[in-house]
Order: C-alpha cells, then sequence, then structure tokens
C-alpha cells in the first residue's frame, strides 16, 4: 500500500483571521476567515492509522515450509504455500528461517536448498517460490517479514 507522501501545510501572510458570529444558545463560532496562499491537506485518523499499519507490517514476521516434494517438475521450479494474512501488494524481505535447536548438518541442507530460490511471489494468502536453475532437495522454511 502506498501511503500519501505530498502533504501540504496551509500558507498565508500575516496573521490566521477569525470571524466571531454569535450563536442563539449565547455561545460564538469562530469560522476561519483567513486568506490562504495554499491550502493544506487534512491529516486524520484515517491517515494516522494506514501510516501504523504499515509501520507494524515492518516487524511481523510470517513462516512458511516449502517441501522437497512439493516443486513442479519442470523450470522454472515452483511451488505455492499459504501464509496467512499476505495480499498480492505484500512485497516482503523474505529469507532463510532456520529454528531454534537445529543441528550443522541440517543448517548445511537448508541453505543449500535455500540458495536455489531465484524470487518469490506474493499472492493473496499464498507465496509463490521460483527456483530457475536447481530443484531443492531437501524440505526448508521461509520467513517472510512486512506482512
Amino acid at each position: 500500500m502506498g501511503l500519501k507522501i505530498d502533504y501540504k501545510d496551509a500558507m498565508f501572510d500575516g496573521q490566521r483571521r477569525y470571524r466571531l458570529i454569535p450563536n442563539e444558545d449565547g455561545t460564538y463560532s469562530l469560522p476561519d476567515a483567513t486568506t490562504y496562499t495554499q491550502q493544506g491537506d487534512k491529516f486524520g485518523a484515517n491517515d494516522i492509522n494506514a501510516a501504523n499499519t504499515e509501520i507494524n507490517k515492518l516487524e511481523t514476521v510470517k513462516t512458511a515450509t516449502l517441501l522437497a516434494a512439493g516443486w513442479s517438475s519442470t523450470a522454472p521450479y515452483t511451488q505455492t504455500v499459504s501464509v496467512a494474512g499476505i495480499t498480492a501488494e505484500d512485497r516482503p524481505i523474505v529469507s532463510l528461517y532456520l529454528p531454534n535447536g537445529i543441528t550443522a548438518a541440517s543448517v548445511k541442507q537448508q541453505s543449500k536448498a535455500y540458495a536455489c530460490v531465484d524470487r518469490a511471489v506474493t499472492g493473496a494468502g499464498n507465496i509463490t517460490v521460483y527456483c530457475y536453475n536447481k530443484k531443492p532437495t531437501v524440505d526448508f522454511q521461509i520467513q517472510a517479514k512486512g506482512v
């Protein structure tokens, strides 16, 4: 999601001006009567909620398992895995996920398998991983940060 990045401040010469208008209930209204040289943008709850949603996504990490038996049979080798909450518009950072307690031998195998990955494309609730030259021969996990 692209956030608005062209907000403008209101600009005017001199001081702000307000009209003092008496209301029927004894109160006054103060409508802005300033002559602006540039109208400013409003920034409200929708803007800050959208910005905070995107900022929060930066810290979100989701994992998915790619099975050795799950790859297509011809190059480019592809595998689509479910990732809850991901959308086609997301552009996460995808990397190898190594769980706690993994052995050095498993790290070596999984690192070799992940080295085959050339591309990852997000979809509605999934990621499709592409290996153009070599098909991974062991199961491994990926993590997607920024979903």
